[in-house]
C-alpha cells in the first residue's frame, strides 16, 4: 500500500473525521459512547463453545521493546522472596512461608489499552481538552478509567497480514479503509455499529522472531 500521510493529510482528516464535541464538551471516551447495553447482550449471544483464549502477550523480558524509542524497555521481574528463602528460614513475618515479587515495566512493554489522553493534536488533546492537565502526576482528563465500563462487545478480527499474503507488515506501511472493507468481505464478516475491530499486522510475530 502506498498511502501518503503528511501534515496536510492529517489536518484534512482531522477536520473531516473529528468527533470533538459530538458527545458534549466533557466527553472522555469518544466512540465508546456508541456502545449500549443491547450491544453487549447481542455479543454474548454469539458464544458457542465457551472456549477462552488470551489476546495479551507474555509479560516477561522477551517483550516487544528494543530501546530504540524513548528509552523503553521490556518488563523487569524481580523476586523479593522465594521458596529457597522459605526453606532456609530467611522469612521473618509471623512464621509464614511465601513467595513475593515485583515488576518494573513501561506500559508499551506489555499489552494495554491506550487512553485518549495518549496523543495530542497540536496544542489540544481529544475533544479540546487542555494537554497541560496530563502531567507528571498522570491524567486528570481522558484517563483509561473512563472506559472501564465500556470495553465489552462484539469483536471482529481483520487479518491484514494474511489478506496481503505476508507474514507481517513492515513498519510504516499504511492500511486504507478500502483495504479493511475488502479484507472483511473476503473473510465473510460484517462490521457493525459498536463493534471492536482488531487488526492483525503480524508485528508481534516479527518482534518475537
Amino acid at each position: 500500500m502506498d498511502i501518503k500521510v503528511g501534515r496536510a493529510a492529517i489536518e484534512e482528516a482531522s477536520k473531516k473525521l473529528s468527533n470533538w464535541g459530538r458527545w458534549g464538551k466533557d466527553d472522555h471516551i469518544g466512540t465508546l459512547n456508541l456502545i449500549e447495553p443491547e450491544h453487549i447482550v447481542a455479543a454474548s449471544k454469539l458464544i458457542r463453545t465457551g472456549k477462552v483464549f488470551a489476546l495479551g502477550i507474555p509479560l516477561d523480558r522477551n517483550g516487544p521493546q528494543t530501546g530504540l524509542f524513548g528509552g523503553r524497555f521490556n518488563p523487569i521481574h524481580q523476586m523479593l522472596a522465594t521458596g529457597t528463602d522459605a526453606v532456609a528460614g530467611q522469612q521473618d513475618w509471623n512464621k509464614i512461608r511465601y513467595a513475593d515479587d515485583t515488576l518494573n515495566l513501561c506500559v508499551q512493554g506489555a499489552t494495554h489499552w491506550d487512553a485518549l489522553g495518549h496523543i495530542f493534536y497540536e496544542d489540544k488533546a481529544y475533544n479540546g481538552h487542555d494537554p497541560r492537565k496530563i502531567d507528571s502526576r498522570g491524567l486528570s482528563v481522558l484517563g483509561i478509567e473512563h472506559s472501564r465500563a465500556k470495553m465489552n462487545g462484539r469483536g471482529v478480527l481483520l487479518d491484514i497480514a494474511r489478506f496481503r499474503g505476508v507474514p507481517w507488515l513492515k513498519d510504516g506501511e499504511g492500511i486504507s479503509n478500502d483495504e479493511l472493507d475488502a479484507c472483511a468481505k473476503k473473510q465473510g464478516v460484517e462490521i457493525k455499529k459498536a463493534d471492536f475491530v482488531i487488526i492483525r499486522t503480524g508485528q508481534m510475530e516479527r518482534c518475537l522472531s
